[in-house]
């Protein structure tokens, strides 16, 4: 009994956090913040730069959706998208093909378009594959 009061707490509280985040972007989420385990945590890391950035996330931009794009308040500095995959153990790519696809997904989708309709000019496209604990990150500048 003790057991199923805990884990209803930590529901809970997993759940609670996840409601604080979400007002960011309510796409970003199904009801148990599980939709991209690896979303509401990379956001709360960046929720500091909110001062410089506009923070979005999923939203339209081009022909698709990206995953996080930070908007520069000042248009002269460094705009910022990100795409996440998620690798499978069981799925037959691993984290070097899913983080190449990510950049050329930022790149077929034409994401940036939000960010020169801005006027932003410097730009930059990051890839995060993600596999249990392991992490792989590769970034490359708009042309």
């Amino acid at each position: 009994r003790k057991a199923l009061s805990d884990l209803a707490t930590e529901r809970s509280y997993r759940l609670e956090n996840c409601r604080k985040i979400k007002p960011l972007e309510s796409h970003y989420w199904d009801s148990e913040c599980r939709n991209n385990e690896n979303g509401p945590f990379i956001l709360g890391m960046l929720i500091g730069l909110k001062d410089r950035y506009e923070l979005k996330s999923n939203r339209e931009s081009g022909y698709g959706r990206y995953d996080v794009m930070l908007i520069p308040k000042d248009p002269n500095e460094l705009g910022i998208i990100m795409e996440f995959k998620k690798v499978g153990r069981f799925e037959k790519i691993d984290l070097e093909t899913a983080v190449t696809s990510s950049l050329k997904q930022i790149e077929d989708r034409h994401y940036v378009q939000e960010l020169l309709d801005r006027g932003v000019q410097r730009i930059l496209n990051m890839g995060l594959a993600f596999e249990g604990k392991k992490v792989l990150i590769r970034a490359k500048f708009r042309d």
